[in-house]
């Protein structure tokens, strides 16, 4: 939900539109997910103690190989059991995980396989799976942090099925894309980890969490990839359809370019999950709450949440809403990336005002039809008294459409009445401000104004365009 706070987390809500001649559902949304990390580290010492074969093959957990070398022989590794176990647990561990990370450099798959499990049954083709999508996605610079041992991190029913040496840590992955997304993706594994005849291997990487745990896609499915010049892809569908997702982002990333500039990464992530369940779970929100929405902006799995380039698509909508919404939705989300607007103290009303306002550069469509909702209220009603706050952009707000289509006239109005220029400076002055007082500083600095003239020249101007 919006608050008051300078840093807080915002929600993008969508909204369906009504253009003239036939019904166009244009739904946008964006939501800050923070993931969280767990710990513990406690163990249960058993069994006599047999040598362990960690830091034998590298200086740290997750470190490259040396320069020139290959990478080492497939063999097993030598599980811990006695003495400082914990300690003989995140060596071992961080020998497994360390194989792995290099089989993923290498894209050596029966490297990466032969760290698994031989009796974990399923697992094998669940770490296929992810070894598979990682290499569709191109990953580069994969490293694992230092494991954390959690004794009880094991239902009784996982212990019985793995046996009495299996244990459990977090560990966190990340990597980062071979080209356009330049910041680092992390997630925190919960894997699980056993001892066969002394020999060490992983036998789970989500041990705990469950169908309805917030996960990354590349865990969840076996997903496709389309890169495109702007663009990268993944998801559940058919190729077909990533290619034509891919082709809209890739101009919608253009779009962006022309009115913000080209001083971001200029390249967007959008991945496709199979259902708007599996949507829901991704972005951590409740179930059955984002039917109005086709598109979310997230944070998942960034280290710095203002450095979202992930657009999450509700499938549920977006492959119905024709291609022009389709493009006026990922030019809204692909503003919403380029301006690092995910958290951010301005109102609600610019940063999504702003984000339409983008998004339906350059498309043609009329006031009327883009703001009719707003527009048909103002006819009825009068211009309202003030301009939409958080909780109206909430995607289960009854008014919904009419805040996001208010918001886009807000902007529309600054762009006219100044210039594009000036509600650029505008938006990025008030991303900068802290408190009501400084926003009160960048109307009259900006725009010569107050924010008490502001809204009565908005106004007159939207109830002179109801009357158009």
């Amino acid at each position: 939900m919006i608050g008051d706070s300078p840093q807080r987390v915002r929600r993008r809500a969508a909204r369906r539109r009504r253009f003239v001649g036939q019904a166009l559902a244009v739904l946008v949304a964006g939501v800050l997910l923070v993931s969280g990390v767990f710990a513990s580290a406690v163990a249960v010492a058993t069994g006599s103690a047999v040598p362990s074969a960690a830091g034998a093959l590298m200086n740290s957990v997750g470190a490259p190989y040396p320069a020139g070398g290959s990478i080492p022989e497939v063999r097993p590794t030598v599980a811990a059991r006695g003495g400082h176990l914990t300690a003989q647990r995140v060596a071992v561990a961080g020998e497994l995980l360390a194989r792995q990370s290099a089989a993923i450099r290498a894209n050596d798959r029966r490297a990466y396989l032969a760290t698994v499990d031989p009796r974990a049954g399923s697992y094998a083709a669940t770490a296929a799976d992810l070894f598979d999508n990682l290499q569709r996605m191109r990953v580069r610079q994969v490293r694992f942090g230092t494991p954390v041992v959690d004794s009880r991190g094991l239902t009784p029913a996982r212990r019985a099925a793995l046996g009495p040496s299996a244990w459990v840590a977090s560990v966190e992955l990340s990597f980062r894309l071979a080209s356009g997304d330049t910041q680092p993706w992390r997630t925190t594994l919960r894997m699980a980890f056993v001892d066969r005849d002394g020999v060490g291997y992983v036998a789970g990487d989500r041990e705990g969490q469950g169908t309805d745990s917030s996960l990354p896609l590349w865990m969840t499915e076996r997903i496709e990839v389309v890169h495109g010049e702007h663009s990268m892809v993944a998801g559940s569908g058919h190729l077909d359809q990533l290619r034509r997702f891919a082709r809209t982002a890739d101009l919608a990333v253009r779009r962006v370019s022309e009115v913000w500039g080209s001083s971001w990464d200029q390249y967007i992530v959008v991945l496709v999950p199979p259902s708007q369940a599996q949507m829901e779970r991704l972005i951590g929100v409740g179930s059955h709450t984002q039917t109005a929405v086709a598109a979310v902006t997230t944070s998942v799995g960034r280290p710095d949440p203002a450095l979202a380039s992930h657009i999450v698509v509700n499938p549920h909508t977006f492959d119905r809403i024709g291609s022009l919404g389709r493009l006026v939705v990922l030019t809204h989300e692909a503003t919403h990336v380029a301006a690092h607007a995910t958290v951010s103290g301005m109102p609600v009303w610019l940063s999504e005002g702003f984000a339409d306002y983008v998004g339906f550069h350059r498309s043609g469509l009329p006031a009327e039809v883009i703001a009719h909702e707003f527009l048909s209220d103002v006819r009825r009603r009068g211009p309202p008294d003030a301009l939409p706050g958080g909780t109206e952009f909430d995607p289960r707000a009854r008014a919904l459409d009419e805040a996001y289509e208010s918001a886009w006239t807000a902007c529309r109005y600054i762009a006219q009445r100044w210039d594009r220029a000036k509600l650029l400076r505008f938006y990025v002055a008030m991303d900068g401000a802290r408190t009501k007082v400084d926003q009160e500083r960048v109307y009259r600095r900006v725009l010569g104004t107050s924010s008490e003239r502001f809204v009565q020249g908005w106004r007159a101007y939207v109830r002179e365009r109801s009357d158009d």
